[in-house]
């Protein structure tokens, strides 16, 4: 039975041989995803189960399965501390680790790709691709081969068992050789960009494709990453070569100048940039974003439409997200100023989305410390303040709450797998809410977010909450702004699904003492909310005790409009019409309720010319609100209005009129009546 030494001491290992007899040590037909993805999928279970039957866990397990290939005889090597148990037979033999040394380097090819092809000829420094073909033979007849093979890619089992198997044969001139070619594969720029963007998707069937396949730059560029993490502990000492600083270097030249372009060619590069070389990278992003017109901004797009479509900002967000680990400070302010650009799609991955799994206080997507992760929350809310309030008040949030695990590092240990305790969540959470109550400037929006979470605060720091509302209520002069936080104190403390949280006694009356305190004086604003949108949810005492009546409900709700619409006719007539028009998304119910305050006779003829007056972007809005108050009215009163109104009316008033009337046999007997100029129009743009 083999005995390893781990960290944790002696385990025995046999079982866990006989457990992993079922691993597949080669790929399956996914030729771009990783090495460790493709490998032995069937037996990832036993695999991931033998290694906790060894203390092994979370991260470390994943770890491990990277840099074996999830191989047993590769982990055994991996997991021993004796020297001889961690050097695998054929790292003795100088002629097979030469041969292997230009593998390793590379990772994975393919090798029905001439220019892949070439690559590997050229790091063999042999002669014609025969010579290459029978090194790789001999290296697949190995007993322990390090390579795999399977249709028409070739790779390394284990870049880490395979680069410190041979790294005591690597010559300068060989890294010589590597960073030229890796710079002259990886700046290869993507033909599919000369096509436009929607046809994009179709690179194949155009020949728009790089020559260099998929797998030797993804290879290529996990290379970077390794020898920047060990290089200085593979060949520092023997060769005087600062790896890293080469890496950087390098990575440097493939991004700069830092254009729109550039990061489209690179898009799924950029992770990989990042974890190789943190600093290069973060301090291309920061000089970047300085300038008027960002290149990164272009990325920001929303995500393309379709089957084939994708996302342009993943590749950055990842990039950034594995940084995160070590770097939250400068991440989370890149991360904020490119939260400031609006992104119309409904994809999860969005620059805020990255920036609070940062700043999660039960779950943060960083290895930042407590103290560190409280002194950048409070730089962000100074430096990025509308940002840095939504990340304060999600730290507010109560209930079941859902988290989506944050890209993390592949080949660099920086993302630990401990997580926060229940007191450092808490600490974290008192220190978003300290900076929540002493925001400098708080608005409408502020304090009825403060007051949407109140329910989860303690009961002296609610009453500071209720303070601040009173206190901004008494300097505030906006009405619109009193009425957009008065209905939120509506939906949150008076309506049915309000009453959920549990708001009862004290706080009720605060509520309602708020809500009276805020109620503005231009009748427009103080009803607007009651036509913001065709439903609203009904508000009053008792109606949680009730069970829910929705014909009730609505016919509550038309009172209270015709109430509204009466009180607003009489004030202000057909400007204050207009007024809730331009804030309103349900124009027709605006114009339902004007139908019992508007006397019939010359009063509704004016009132229907006004509206098909109204032109530019409140056109629309007005024959709504015409389709409101026609289909309120009787058929009889209706036929005598349609005709008094198209009196004195061009032939596109008439038409535009009569399409805002009911669609059925009674408004077309009435269309009859007049020529074929106005029946066309009509027939042309009725809905």
């Amino acid at each position: 039975m083999a005995v390893v030494h781990t960290d944790h001491g002696e385990k025995e290992i046999g079982d866990f041989h006989r457990r992993c007899h079922c691993v597949i040590v080669r790929p399956g037909n996914d030729v771009n995803a990783k090495p460790d993805i493709r490998l032995g999928l069937p037996g990832w279970k036993d695999f991931s189960d033998a290694l906790e039957s060894i203390g092994l866990c979370g991260d470390r397990i994943d770890m491990l399965a990277r840099e074996s290939g999830r191989s047993p005889t590769v982990l055994r090597r991996r997991l021993s501390t004796s020297p001889a148990v961690r050097a695998p037979a054929w790292a003795g033999e100088a002629h097979i680790a030469r041969k292997l040394l230009p593998v390793a380097l590379v990772g994975m090819w393919r090798k029905t790709s001439p220019a892949d092809c070439e690559v590997v000829r050229r790091l063999t420094r042999a002669d014609d691709d025969n010579d290459v073909e029978t090194g790789i033979m001999e290296l697949l007849a190995l007993e322990d081969s390090p390579l795999w093979s399977t249709g028409e890619y070739r790779g390394v089992v284990s870049r880490i068992d395979a680069l410190f198997g041979v790294a005591r044969f690597v010559t300068e001139s060989d890294l010589d050789n590597f960073f030229f070619v890796a710079e002259r594969v990886l700046a290869e720029a993507d033909p599919a960009l000369e096509l436009p963007e929607d046809e994009r998707w179709l690179a194949n069937v155009y020949g728009k494709v790089r020559d260099y396949s998929t797998a030797l730059r993804e290879g290529i560029r996990e290379t970077l990453v390794l020898l920047s993490v060990h290089g200085d502990t593979l060949f520092r000492s023997r060769l005087s070569v600062d790896l890293e600083a080469r890496v950087s270097s390098l990575i440097h030249r493939l991004l700069t100048p830092l254009t729109i372009d550039k990061l489209l060619s690179h898009q799924d590069d950029l992770p990989n940039y990042a974890e190789a070389a943190p600093d290069t990278f973060l301090k291309l992003i920061e000089a970047d974003l300085v300038k008027p017109g960002p290149a990164v901004f272009g990325l920001l797009k929303p995500a393309e439409s379709g089957p084939f479509g994708r996302s342009l900002r993943t590749g950055l967000l990842w990039a950034l997200e594995c940084l995160a680990w070590r770097h939250s400070g400068r991440v989370s302010l890149i991360l904020a100023r490119l939260s400031t650009v609006k992104i119309d799609d409904n994809f999860v991955n969005k620059p805020l989305g990255s920036l609070a799994a940062l700043y999660r206080s039960w779950l943060p997507q960083t290895a930042a410390s407590l103290a560190e992760r409280m002194e950048a929350l409070e730089t962000l809310t100074e430096r990025f303040p509308d940002i840095g309030w939504q990340v304060c008040v999600a730290q507010l949030d109560t209930g079941p709450q859902m988290a989506l695990p944050s890209y993390r590092p592949r080949w660099r240990d920086d993302a630990p797998s401990a997580n926060v305790t229940l007191k450092e969540s808490h600490e974290f959470r008192r220190k978003a809410l300290a900076l929540a109550l002493e925001w400098p400037k708080h608005d409408q929006r502020t304090l009825g977010d403060l007051l949407e979470r109140i329910h989860g605060l303690p009961d002296e720091v609610q009453d500071t909450v209720w303070n601040l509302i009173d206190t901004w209520a008494d300097l505030e002069a906006d009405d619109k702004a009193k009425a957009d936080l008065r209905e939120r104190i509506r939906r949150f403390a008076f309506t049915r699904r309000g009453r959920r949280h549990g708001l009862q006694g004290a706080a009720i009356d605060r509520a309602r003492a708020a809500y009276e305190q805020l109620e503005p004086r231009d009748p427009v604003v103080r009803h607007a909310w009651l036509f913001a949108k065709s439903w609203i949810e009904p508000s009053g005492d008792g109606i949680e005790a009730r069970e829910r009546d929705y014909e009730k409900d609505a016919e509550t709700t038309r009172g209270l409009r015709a109430a509204a619409m009466k009180e607003i006719w009489a004030e202000r007539g057909f400007q204050g019409v207009t007024a809730v028009l331009s804030d309103s998304d349900a124009p027709n119910v605006v114009g339902a309720g004007l139908e019992t305050c508007i006397p019939e006779g010359k009063a509704r003829i004016d009132f229907l010319k006004q509206c098909l007056a109204v032109t530019g972007h409140q056109q629309g809005k007005a024959e709504l609100c015409i389709r409101g108050f026609l289909w309120s009215v009787g058929d009889e009163a209706r036929s005598n209005l349609l005709e008094a109104a198209a009196v004195g009316t061009d032939t596109g008033q008439i038409a535009r009129l009569y399409q805002c009337a009911p669609f059925g046999r009674h408004t077309w007997r009435l269309l009859d009546r007049y020529d074929g100029e106005v029946k066309d129009r009509y027939w042309r743009d009725v809905s």
